[in-house]
């Protein structure tokens, strides 16, 4: 189903706190033709909060409906979200008495499901939080928020969470100390929702009052208020109640006219330093870099893990000399405005304390199972939003063992950074709607210890997630294991990036390599053949567009390199990518291969109109036309961006004279499909071609223009005047395969 239906309970009560909150039972069920509806029953007492989630275990898009002691239904929900096929109801009880709930498939499907329910509202905390109070807070005109007192103790992370019971409401959320003063505030937790959560370490304990508003402070409606301890909530550091002496500040403004300042350093070794780095007005995301006396970087940040974008980082300097601090932007992006930076000496344990902000991202929801392989740690958990089960956590550390074997020990990648046990770390876990895996960063360490004869600039230690539930919300009948498998193949290769370079300035590079590497080491068990259709569909696109997708379709690139130049070409761009960036990345690997951007691309681009790859079976479609030329004479119009491509078809028999008017870089090449074969004929900005006798023939226009960096990419117009000529046609100067030849344009 691709609607949703508000998480929310359809009957409302008045403010009021549940007495107890805790896991209820867990139900496993399966719906049939015959028995297409499942049904349980609860027992609720008045103003008793419940959460209810269902889900297929194997594709099944589950509806949930309660139904109240009167036989009318209270609630229903078919998705939690759009595109999550699961399904989930908070709702408070309006009055006592048996409720039941029932179980059922969007538009009578049928399959696996189970169904938890949770005594309290279930806001996604860990398995180890415990319950202060939920609440209902009930908004008005005339109570425009809602107070609650909370006893706090010293050093635990109290998480207060909003979740709207009716539709548009933005609520806020203000913890204020006995004092009088206010501790911390959120409006938005960040998860696409209006809902809020604040999260707060309290280093006294106390009463404090938890505040539910709105936005607008005039917005009428419900929500459930949740407020507990989870010891693996991660509070928002303070950076405020940092001790320390500071050394100089400095303001500027970062733009497109002045998108980096430089600061010098004099530092003594075993000087440690922080440096935080803020945009007043919230319109800049910063970034600092500190490069050593080599100039080589020692240490960086983007975003520091309090809420913001601004950046900090402390360092200790292991020698004494002149250190550079680089204050510029996010390279993924446009951001401009003004800065204030601060450098100040503070105590050295704050490195250990600023790493551990970012070293555990993931908290599993249930008790922790290892399994260990020779060069993983996989930690799962079968309890919870996370659970998984034993089969299916045996099967993905082999998975990611033989990601490891294949890539490094088969293909010669260098080996990522791994953690100070000598082992990757790897996680089952819920990643999230729509996503079968990542990779996330969690330090910085610039020079990859497993390459001892290369000086990296930015490698980074990672872990990596495996979605625990591969079925959930995929195409009917996907084996979620295939899945899997593809999946640890990717994420662990963004792993590998990251030891050659985790700030490559082109990020094309990224999310297709990954691709490319399920088709070149997973065989049947890669999920990449789809996306090539995203650039088949849009060629007259630039290579390294910032259109959605694209980055993922765009894999064929590597493989039509590695057709020519074999399969080390492309682990000889990331490892050019340690020391070079951006667009000479790719030059410098193509030079070496005795080609270039524009040759290379040309060839890619009739490449994909012939389908000549090994994995085209498997690949959807065909290139897209752009249009189909006047029989005789006339003529067309288009445009096509750096790097693109446009297929004209060709209607016109005999020898046609094709000139083109645009800009220097395009250039015309005849294609015709006879006998299995593609037949390229050049024909430069004027030349002529005969389609007699072509089963298929179109004229491309490509673009040879280089984009200055990547993604800076803009159409370009042109004109073909097509009229007939009496010269010769020039002849095909190569052939490409077409076994794999579909018509362009065709489904």
């Amino acid at each position: 189903m691709r609607t949703s239906v508000a998480i929310a309970a359809l009957i409302l009560v008045a403010s009021g706190t549940a007495a107890w909150a805790q896991p209820g039972p867990n139900y496993q069920g399966a719906l049939t033709d015959r028995a297409p509806r499942a049904e349980y029953t609860l027992d609720l007492s008045a103003g008793q909060i419940v959460t209810l989630t269902a889900f297929g275990t194997s594709g099944l898009d589950t509806m949930l409906t309660l139904i109240g002691p009167d036989g009318r239904q209270v609630a229903a929900n078919d998705d939690v979200v759009p595109g999550d096929l699961s399904s989930r109801i908070i709702y408070a009880a309006q009055r006592p008495g048996r409720y039941r709930v029932q179980v059922s498939g969007y538009g009578n499907a049928t399959g696996d499901f189970e169904m938890d329910v949770y005594y309290g509202a279930n806001v996604g905390l860990s398995y180890q939080s415990r319950s202060l109070q939920d609440a209902i807070a009930a908004l008005s005109r005339r109570q425009t928020e809602a107070r609650y007192e909370v006893d706090l103790p010293a050093g635990e992370p109290f998480v207060a969470t909003t979740i709207a019971l009716s539709d548009g409401l933005d609520t806020t959320l203000t913890l204020i100390s006995a004092s009088g003063e206010t501790v911390a505030e959120n409006d938005d937790r960040g998860d696409g929702t209006l809902n809020s959560q604040l999260i707060y370490r309290a280093d006294q304990p106390g009463r404090y009052t938890v505040v539910v508003s709105s936005f607008s402070g005039q917005d009428t409606g419900d929500a459930v208020v949740s407020m507990a301890i989870d010891p693996n909530a991660q509070a928002p550091f303070n950076y405020a109640t940092i001790a320390r002496s500071v050394m100089a500040r400095h303001t500027g403004t970062i733009n497109d006219n002045n998108p980096e300042d430089e600061y010098p350093l004099d530092l003594t070794a075993g000087q440690t330093i922080l440096v935080m780095a803020d945009s007043p007005n919230e319109d800049l995301d910063p970034v600092i870099t500190l490069n050593g006396p080599d100039g080589y970087p020692v240490a960086l940040n983007d975003d520091r893990s309090d809420g913001t974008l601004n950046s900090a980082f402390a360092f200790t300097a292991p020698s004494a000399g002149r250190y550079v601090l680089n204050m510029t932007r996010y390279s993924d992006g446009a951001s401009s405005g003004d800065y204030a930076l601060e450098i100040s000496n503070v105590d050295a344990g704050l490195v250990a304390e600023l790493q551990a902000q970012f070293e555990n991202p993931v908290h599993l929801s249930g008790p922790e199972q290892v399994l260990e392989t020779t060069d993983f740690r996989l930690l799962y958990t079968l309890q919870g939003r996370d659970r998984t089960t034993e089969e299916y956590a045996r099967a993905t550390a082999d998975a990611i063992q033989r990601a490891y074997d294949t890539q490094i020990n088969g293909m010669g990648w260098s080996a990522p950074v791994r953690d100070s046990n000598g082992r990757y770390r790897a996680y089952i876990a819920d990643a999230g709607e729509g996503t079968m895996g990542y990779m996330k960063g969690v330090e910085v360490i610039f020079d990859n210890p497993q390459t001892p004869g290369v000086r990296e600039r930015a490698a980074s230690r990672t872990i990596l997630v495996i979605d625990n539930n591969l079925s959930e919300g995929r195409d009917e009948g996907e084996d979620p294991m295939r899945l899997m498998r593809a999946t640890a193949a990717h994420e662990f290769n963004h792993m590998v990036q990251y030891g050659y370079d985790a700030e490559e300035g082109l990020q094309w590079l990224y999310e297709s390599t990954a691709s490319w590497i399920e088709t070149a080491t997973m065989g049947q068990d890669e999920d990449a053949a789809r996306y090539a259709v995203t650039d088949f569909a849009a060629p007259q696109l630039c290579w390294t567009t910032t259109e959605a997708g694209h980055n993922y379709g765009q894999w064929t690139l590597l493989q039509s390199l590695a057709d020519r130049h074999g399969p080390r070409i492309v682990t000889r761009l990331w490892e050019n990518a340690a020391t070079l960036d951006g667009m000479e990345t790719m030059t410098t690997t193509l030079t070496e291969a005795g080609t270039s951007i524009p040759m290379a691309l040309l060839e890619w681009r009739i490449q994909n109109f012939a389908r000549d790859y090994e994995m085209a079976p498997r690949i959807d479609g065909a290139v897209a036309l752009a249009g189909a030329g006047k029989r005789s004479g006339g003529a067309v119009r288009g445009s096509v961006q750096e790097l693109g491509a446009a297929y004209h078809q060709v209607r016109a028999q005999g020898a046609q004279r094709y000139a083109i008017e645009g800009p220097d870089g395009l250039s015309m090449t005849g294609l015709g499909v006879r006998n299995g074969q593609v037949e390229v004929t050049p024909l430069g900005r004027d030349g002529v071609f005969d389609a007699t006798g072509y089963e298929f023939a179109a004229v491309m226009v490509f673009n040879g223009d280089v984009p200055d960096a990547p993604g800076d990419c803009s159409d370009t117009s042109y004109r073909i005047d097509i009229s007939s000529s009496r010269e010769a046609a020039a002849p095909a100067q190569s052939r490409v395969d077409a076994q794999h030849f579909r018509t362009p344009g065709a489904e």
